[in-house]
């Protein structure tokens, strides 16, 4: 079996016990990362995962290990810069396995122009290395293209298929019944939207609405806030004011407080599959607060807002509701449009077609033969 070098989202994997903002930094500040760097490290059979770093010689690195495996996240941005990861990848000269790859931008009518320099040598690198790398969508598969990289396979995201061989099954209950409602969403995301005024009015809804109903609100990359849960004092408050703002609090004492009654964070991708388990529906802007429920058997819905959300529901099928809808309609009529039978249904060929993209780079891989797929 291989000995695998992981690089990207989640570079680490295990090691529960390390500190919280350890854990936050290695995640690339987004604990949504840790189920992408999660979901390869169990669909993988290796000798060896991670142990060294790109600060390592490269000769050392090429004795040591026999692929470079990165669990990618939405790398393709103008706000990100993996010159330094283009170098290694290029001085270490081992084949690559890169999953998850998405390009992120307002709209999906024009590709990011502006991607760095530095990014688009990474990329280029990592596909010379590989049969072929996987990407999360559509958009992402015409931006690699406008790169003139050819060798792609659609796949969606890693994290969707971590329960291996298992396909979805999602239990839609009577409403009446649905009681454990997990809310998700982000300031941070506001300025990604196709339309910034639309999100900061849907995330203020649905925050306000974690507050009113005593809801949990599970944040995933919010530095101030997460930073001031885990410290678990009163202190801090000025860090959230710009939060307090986007959300119509009077000051950010009185948004401290209640996000201190209503928010959650996880760095334990185990302990979130846990909690989230015995939820009823999970509702909000973030993919991967979606895929958490998704692989507990939970039904989730995503408000989809910009490119990079847009490609993956319209890929796998997911519930989904428009900003304006996300706005107006009661959470009643949000749940009971949604269909959870497609997403099941297109996850079993998907998993067909990820299983097959890990066989052509030569990946071992824990899969089972896959079952015949209906038609999907």
């Amino acid at each position: 079996m291989e000995r695998i070098f992981p690089l990207g989202a989640n570079r680490w994997a295990g090691a529960v016990d390390r500190p919280w903002a350890s854990r936050f930094e290695t995640a690339g500040f987004n604990t949504g990362n840790l189920l992408i760097g999660n979901g390869m490290h169990r669909q993988l059979q290796c000798a060896r995962w991670g142990g060294a770093s790109i600060a390592n010689p490269p000769a050392q690195i090429k004795r040591n290990f026999d692929r470079i495996v990165l669990p990618a996240a939405n790398f393709l941005c103008r706000n990100f810069d993996f010159a330094s990861w283009a170098d290694f990848v290029e001085s270490v000269d081992l084949p690559c396995l890169m999953a998850g790859l998405g390009a992120q931008a307002p709209d999906d009518k024009n590709p990011v122009a502006d991607i760095p320099k530095g990014t688009v040598r990474f990329v280029k690198a990592v596909a010379e290395r590989s049969r072929s790398i996987g990407v999360r969508g559509h958009f992402t598969a015409e931006v690699l293209d406008s790169l003139g990289i050819a060798n792609l396979d659609i796949l969606g995201c890693p994290s969707l298929y971590t329960n291996l061989s298992q396909p979805l099954r999602v239990t839609k209950r009577d409403f009446s019944e649905v009681r454990k409602i997990v809310l998700n969403g982000s300031s941070d995301v506001i300025a990604h939207a196709w339309d910034p005024a639309l999100m900061q009015q849907v995330e203020r809804r649905f925050f306000r609405m974690a507050d009113a109903g005593n809801l949990p609100y599970v944040l995933q990359s919010e530095w101030p806030e997460i930073s001031h849960l885990k410290k678990a004092d009163a202190g801090g408050e000025a860090a959230l004011q710009r939060s307090a703002d986007l959300f119509g609090y009077a000051n950010a004492k009185a948004y401290a407080a209640a996000l201190r009654r209503v928010g959650r964070v996880f760095f334990d991708v185990q302990e979130w599959f846990n909690w989230m388990s015995d939820r009823h529906l999970s509702l909000g802007t973030r993919l991967h607060g979606a895929v958490a429920a998704l692989l507990q058997g939970v039904p989730a819905i995503l408000i989809c807002h910009d490119a990079r959300t847009k490609e993956v529901c319209e890929l796998m099928r997911l519930p989904q509701v428009s900003l304006a809808e996300a706005r107006e309609l009661p959470l009643r009529e949000i749940y009971e449009r949604a269909d959870f039978d497609g997403a099941c249904r297109r996850h079993v060929r998907m998993l067909e077609r990820y299983v097959a993209f890990l066989e052509k780079n030569g990946a071992c891989h824990r899969f089972q033969p896959p079952a015949t797929a209906p038609n999907s």
